[in-house]
């Protein structure tokens, strides 16, 4: 069917834009949760190169983290098995970090991955990116997320974002999927795109932070080409 969709364009585009407007309405209507189920019971072994320690990205995340020193507590919202943990660790052995994941597998995996590597400064969690009350008030010096708001819906993103600023003392950090148009995303709840959701993080974050203490870092399309990545992956900071 596939095969014989693409040798009509017209037909395969009317196909892939009802394909994902169905989507998109689902997303809507059954909010973070269907994501939720999904994320919670994967094994690593399904997910592409960007899980792997050594991506490309990940030292431009550490050098936005490290600019941001001296720090002694840092958490990371929606983990997996703890990549980045791992190279902050590395580069921070004094650093008390904390990692949580709503999939217990990446725990578990994470945890004989980091024991094997010798890192101990590192504990993982599990848990919701909006069940965050097992941490007190400003209890991290940063917090960050990476490719994880992409799969929060609406329904639950200020939720997320309060929690975790609650919980943050100095910054912030979000690598996510930035929508430059302040228009069409008013409030910063996110436009459906693709199975994700990019958002207008300037819109989202100004309303629980000063706008002048938000800033948008595009990730350099070479370091992250794959998918969308290349032309709206953003590095977001809300410096507090």
């Amino acid at each position: 069917m596939i095969l014989f969709l693409k040798q009509h364009p017209l037909l395969y585009h009317f196909a892939r834009s009802f394909y994902w407007k169905v989507f998109s309405l689902k997303a809507q209507i059954l909010g973070t949760k269907t994501e939720e189920r999904k994320w919670a019971t994967r094994g690593l072994s399904k997910f592409p190169k960007s899980f792997a320690v050594n991506h490309s990205h990940r030292p431009f995340l550490l050098e936005k983290i490290s600019a941001l020193r001296p720090f002694s507590t840092i958490l990371e919202v929606g983990c997996s098995y703890g990549p980045n943990l791992y190279l902050i660790a590395k580069r921070f052995p004094k650093t008390k970090l904390t990692g949580i994941d709503i999939n217990p597998l990446f725990i578990q995996e994470g945890e004989e991955w980091l024991s094997k590597e010798g890192i101990s400064n590192i504990k993982l969690l599990v848990g919701k990116a909006d069940e965050l009350n097992k941490f007190q008030d400003k209890s991290f010096d940063i917090v960050f997320t990476d490719a994880l708001l992409i799969y929060v819906a609406p329904d639950k993103i200020k939720k997320v974002i309060q929690e975790m600023l609650r919980i943050t003392r100095r910054a912030l950090i979000l690598v996510e999927w930035h929508y430059k148009d302040q228009n069409k995303d008013p409030h910063g709840l996110g436009v459906y795109h693709l199975g994700c959701w990019k958002r207008n993080y300037v819109n989202l974050l100004k309303q629980f932070a000063p706008e002048n203490q938000i800033h948008i870092t595009k990730i350099p399309k070479e370091l992250w080409p794959a998918g969308d990545w290349g032309n709206i992956g953003y590095v977001i900071e809300a410096i507090l």
